[in-house]
């Protein structure tokens, strides 16, 4: 063995492996068995591809495997190297310092290696042997951690996770539409703190039924937070506020997969449909994810190729580096996701058959991009890039206001196409986040929310229920259960630097 370590290069497969091995370790529970075997074999590919580029020139498999080995470990391992200079030797972590010596040291080892007579047989046992230890060692990870999986951080309290949920068996199970408009914003918080008359949505609301929650708000100010705490009917359990990590992301969009409203409605028998942005049990979203790099991106998305894409691809659309239907793609993603979601739900209640179901559907509505005028005209594109991760009240505003028209649509069709029959759960995941001359961020939780049940009993109902208690609500009303309601509160949220 100890010959073939010194003579073999193995460690030009065994980088590969280790990368998505150690990352699959790092993420156990996040990522799942087959995802990790596609991300592995694709590199491995890759790894093969580049080497034989670089046997054709030395005509030497191991000089050909330290090449392909440099070159493979700098953009598989780019993020850990750059995070590095980032704590220890800043100007070092920048694209253009970092990447120019790479080219530099790249070139003088590929002159090296052309100028050698060197076996390398004590570089391979060391380069081989490392690799294996640490493969070995996250091997071992693994099988610990899957016989004593770890504790989600996250996880919601205890009354949630008895799932000792009982079944309602004469309890009447209509199809329920929970409908959220991303950044949408309260009726009181647009008036109050945007000058913003927001009544003819109000007033369509109440004739056709609904019980509006003037003064809801959600419980945290980020989406996938706001999003998995709804869902569990629960706060998330070291979160308290401040900054937070992709890891807490990644926590987030687990807890939004296998939440509690899934599981509760499941055991009264609804087929959970899924038109929304975050994958369901059972159920994957149609469109990619953006909040959050599920599943193999949590591994990727420190490559080279994936942060240069996070930091830099904003430069393919804009200026002389423009790359027209790259910039268009990625700048109209989500008006296509919002049509095509509003499409299906517009369609949804025509296949209805005798098995009630939970209609999830995520809207990029008022959220950024402002697509269109109040009007309804669409905006060029050189003025949605000016806008582009910018809060513009005036934009948003006249978004609000096209929105509506959309929601008035929605609304009515489903209410049609049931008969009035179905419930239907209007909100807002978060208010407006735009800090105002006074820097108040009260408003950032301030969010738009009306229910709509064909009973009309809506005695459950308060005024200024926060976000974590509202299916608690829904589900006491319907299938006479006893969710606890929960203090409410809001914690704010900011991203990690």
């Amino acid at each position: 063995m100890v010959k073939s370590f010194q003579k073999q290069p193995f460690y030009l497969l065994l980088i590969p492996l280790f990368f998505v091995l150690h990352g699959f370790a790092e993420n156990f529970g996040f990522i799942s068995f087959g995802d990790v075997l596609i991300l592995a074999a694709t590199y491995v590919v890759a790894t093969i591809v580049v080497y034989l580029l670089f046997f054709f020139f030395f005509r030497d498999r191991v000089k050909a495997a330290l090449a392909a080995s440099f070159l493979i470990a700098f953009y598989l391992f780019f993020g850990a190297i750059q995070d590095f200079f980032n704590t220890h030797a800043l100007i070092l972590s920048r694209y253009s310092v970092l990447l120019l010596l790479f080219v530099i040291v790249f070139i003088a080892l590929a002159f090296c290696l052309k100028k050698t007579k060197n076996n390398f047989s004590k570089l391979n046992l060391f380069l081989n042997s490392l690799f294996f230890i640490y493969i070995i060692i996250d091997l071992g990870s693994l099988v610990y951690k899957n016989f004593n999986p770890p504790v989600n951080k996250l996880s919601v309290y205890p009354f949630a996770k008895k799932n000792n949920y009982q079944p309602c068996g004469d309890c009447a199970k209509p199809d329920i539409y929970f409908l959220l408009f991303d950044e949408y914003a309260s009726s009181e918080s647009l008036k109050n703190h945007f000058n913003y008359d927001n009544s003819s949505l109000d007033t369509f609301l109440i004739q056709q039924g609904f019980h509006i929650q003037l003064n809801s708000t959600s419980n945290y100010d980020i989406t996938p937070f706001s999003i998995a705490s709804m869902l569990n009917m629960s706060y998330l359990n070291g979160v308290n506020g401040g900054a937070v990590s992709i890891e807490d992301y990644a926590r987030c969009n687990e807890l939004i997969r296998n939440n509690e409203v899934i599981k509760f409605l499941s055991l009264q028998g609804y087929h959970i449909v899924n038109y929304s942005i975050f994958d369901l049990a059972g159920n994957p979203s149609l469109t990619s994810q953006s909040f959050l790099p599920l599943k193999t991106k949590l591994i990727s998305d420190a490559t080279l190729f994936n942060r240069m894409q996070k930091d830099l691809l904003w430069n393919f659309n804009v200026g002389r580096f423009k790359i027209k239907w790259l910039a268009h793609r990625l700048m109209y993603a989500n008006e296509n996701s919002n049509n095509m979601f509003m499409n299906l739900v517009k369609k949804a209640p025509s296949d209805s058959n005798k098995i009630p179901r939970f209609i999830y559907a995520h809207f990029f509505l008022p959220h950024l991009p402002y697509y269109y005028t109040k009007d309804g005209v669409l905006r060029d594109e050189a003025t949605l890039l000016k806008e582009w991760n910018r809060k513009i009240a005036p934009s948003y505003l006249d978004y609000v206001t096209y929105t509506n028209t959309k929601i008035k649509e929605l609304i009515s069709a489903i209410k049609a196409n049931t008969k009035g029959e179905a419930v239907i759960i209007f909100m807002g995941d978060h208010g407006f986040r735009k800090f105002t001359g006074d820097g108040d961020s009260t408003h950032f939780f301030q969010n738009q929310n009306a229910v709509y049940f064909p009973s009309r009993d809506y005695h459950l109902l308060y005024d200024s229920v926060s976000a974590v208690n509202q299916f608690g609500i829904v589900f006491n009303t319907l299938f006479h259960q006893n969710f606890p309601i929960l203090n409410d509160s809001t914690v704010f949220l900011t991203d990690k630097k």
